[in-house]
């Protein structure tokens, strides 16, 4: 009685798991996953608190700190970031799209969560008895092109390790 298992190598960043009907599906070894969630972390909550950086440097005439960007608030900011490329990631991998996709989706998931981050902050504003000035279209044009240059580095960095893990994969799957 011969193994009909496909073999995949015990060192590609692929596996083979039984799921809960006894069906086999591959999925990212526990190794790549890692470095993939690292990697995808770090740019977006890197990028995050660059923009912040940015963002207080223009519109506040502020410097920030390291003391201010690794605070509480700064950890919130570095989380929202962190998300926004693990979210590309989850709706594009292993499907073959172009960078261009990637730089769609991306631009789309940054624009919805800049757009809810403004739409919280002027009906904050104004529920708080605020007024919006004439300083805040300037301010929201910033956070819209910052959030746009944030997203390309997203799709860059998603759609790089996603071009990378494909290419692992295909390398590493020994010839029938």
């Amino acid at each position: 009685m011969s193994d009909e298992r496909p073999k995949l190598p015990d060192d590609g960043p692929t596996e083979l798991v039984e799921d809960r009907d006894g069906e086999l599906v591959e999925r990212l070894a526990t190794g790549t996953a890692t470095l993939l969630i690292i990697w995808l972390v770090g740019v977006g909550a890197g990028s995050a608190l660059l923009a912040v950086w940015i963002f207080a440097a223009v519109i506040l005439g502020q410097r920030l700190g390291l003391d201010d960007l690794l605070s509480g608030t700064g950890f919130y900011v570095a989380l929202a970031g962190a998300s926004g490329p693990t979210v590309l990631w989850l709706a594009g991998r292993a499907q073959d799209h172009a960078l261009g996709w990637f730089m769609l989706t991306a631009g789309k998931i940054g624009l919805a969560m800049i757009g809810g981050t403004i739409l919280i902050t002027v009906v904050g504003s104004l529920l708080l008895g605020s007024r919006i000035g004439p300083g805040a279209v300037p301010a929201i044009g910033l956070a819209v092109a910052l959030t746009v240059a944030m997203a390309v580095l997203w799709a860059l960095a998603t759609w790089g390790a996603d071009r990378y893990i494909a290419r692992a994969r295909t390398e590493s799957v020994p010839d029938a």
